[in-house]
């Protein structure tokens, strides 16, 4: 897992890019209802129900609740000991599309693609209303220029799968913006079909989280088709 190794960068890179966001210079991607958003979790958080019964609403949305965990990309502390002047942010990840989930229990559960969720419970979270996120994708070509005025590889160490210092950076002063929610980009994880179709990933801190909405839990088993259980 990456962490912060150069507190000096993760402070430099937060001044400039705090900087930037509020002067409105950032690209932003506006997600809107109906969109959906998934997230795997440990089936054990959510244990599947009777066949026929409903997963109950109250239950699934308990575990739309940010992580402060400090090996997360673009959430944490600033730093062990932290910055006093870099205020903390928590996030929740989630993914917009599904090849993006399949490569990320990928990683984590190190399983092949094909059998990367087997055993696994996701969340599909519907947008209620309009949430504004930063687009820090690599198709984008403002957010690469955003991420050039940063300093010249700020990409490569943004993705730095070690070292989260200039990721972390930037997610802690998007966390700290009056009209951002969160941020999208391009997950790190290696894709069985090509580099260009890995997916996005979508950060999201306290401010979206009366935004989101679980109606559908998928139970994975042995096979590739999940059993589908509505949220009420």
């Amino acid at each position: 897992m990456p962490d912060v190794q150069r507190p000096a960068t993760l402070a430099k890179v937060y001044e400039a890019a705090r900087k930037k966001i509020e002067a409105g210079d950032v690209p932003t991607l506006m997600v809107t209802a109906p969109q959906a958003l998934y997230r795997w979790i440990d089936p054990s958080k959510l244990p599947r129900p009777k066949t026929g019964t409903p997963v109950l609403k109250v239950q699934a949305n308990r575990l739309l609740v940010p992580s402060g965990n400090p090996q997360n990309r673009f959430s944490g502390p600033s730093g062990d000991p932290p910055n006093p002047g870099i205020p903390a942010a928590s996030g929740l990840y989630c993914v917009l599309q599904q090849q993006a989930l399949v490569n990320e229990a990928s990683h984590y559960t190190r399983k092949a693609q094909v059998w990367a969720l087997a055993g696994q419970c996701v969340l599909r979270i519907r947008i209620r209303g309009m949430i504004m996120v930063a687009d820090l994708s690599p198709h984008n070509p403002g957010a690469m220029r955003f991420l050039r005025e940063l300093g010249p590889k700020t990409w490569d160490e943004m993705t730095d799968t070690k070292d989260c210092s200039v990721a972390r950076g930037i997610g802690l002063a998007i966390a700290q913006s009056s009209y951002l929610h969160g941020l999208s980009v391009e997950t790190v994880r290696e894709s069985a079909r090509s580099a260009e179709e890995r997916g996005d990933n979508m950060v999201l801190y306290g401010s979206a989280m009366h935004n989101l909405d679980v109606d559908q839990a998928w139970y994975f088993g042995k096979t590739s088709q999940p059993e589908v259980y509505p949220v009420v």
